[in-house]
């Protein structure tokens, strides 16, 4: 789905937010905020949603399904009570009545009651803001290198693995940018979605970096000793 070009003037005032979402569960999204969610809608309860949504505050809430969802799928199963706040920047509807839609992310909310279930749910949350506890820029300087080192790796053909990212961006926005794009496991990626320091998100990002290096040294290493090998005979 392309994106269109967005307007975003004034998206992230919550200044009247309501404190009610209708939740949108999915089993493979976790949402970050002040990342862009490109969405088509389908199903009948969540093309009501949205048109709903379109009609008021534009807020939607992405929330992770829990395993074991597929048993309850048509009604309300499970989901994670950390979830990814947006808002809709831009829909099209279609002649079907499909929809596509951007969600820009907003904010990390906390589900506090379901306040309506039917037919699709719609929450009272919390707003959970970002947490500091020290320099930013220790942080920040750590994960550049670690980025610069991992591109580098890369040759050519590889390159579509390179991570390319703003790295002056503001470290909680660099955080959970790199959070959306480089952990390909969704668990992982609720994990750093429900870790509200921004410290503490720096450190899982950097040691998972640091992890993805010395595999792929070795890798290397291991491939220059194959060569070496083959030539030798």
């Amino acid at each position: 789905m392309e994106l269109p070009e967005l307007d975003l003037k004034d998206v992230a005032n919550l200044e009247n937010f309501s404190g009610v979402v209708p939740l949108f569960p999915l089993s493979s999204v976790v949402f970050f905020p002040n990342t862009l969610l490109p969405l088509h809608i389908f199903e009948p309860r969540y093309k009501e949603m949205v048109n709903t949504a379109i009609n008021n505050e534009k807020i939607i809430g992405m929330a992770l399904l829990k395993p074991g969802w597929e048993t309850d799928y048509y009604k309300n199963p499970e989901v994670y009570d950390v979830i990814g706040m947006g808002r809709i920047v831009s829909s099209e509807v279609f002649e079907d009545g499909k929809i596509n839609i951007v969600l820009y992310g907003l904010k990390r909310a906390k589900i506090i009651e379901i306040v309506k279930n039917l037919p699709y749910r719609q929450a009272l949350v919390h707003i959970m803001d970002n947490e500091y506890d020290t320099n930013n820029e220790t942080f920040r300087s750590k994960i550049e290198e670690l980025i610069y080192k991992w591109n580098l790796y890369l040759d050519d053909e590889q390159k579509s693995h390179r991570i390319n990212i703003n790295t002056k961006l503001p470290l909680e926005n660099l955080t959970d940018a790199l959070a959306s794009l480089i952990f390909p496991n969704v668990f992982d990626k609720q994990r750093l979605l429900e870790e509200t320091n921004v410290q503490r998100r720096s450190e899982i990002i950097i040691n998972d970096l640091q992890t993805r290096l010395e595999m792929i040294s070795i890798t290397s290493q291991k491939r220059s000793e194959i060569i070496n090998k083959r030539n030798l005979n």
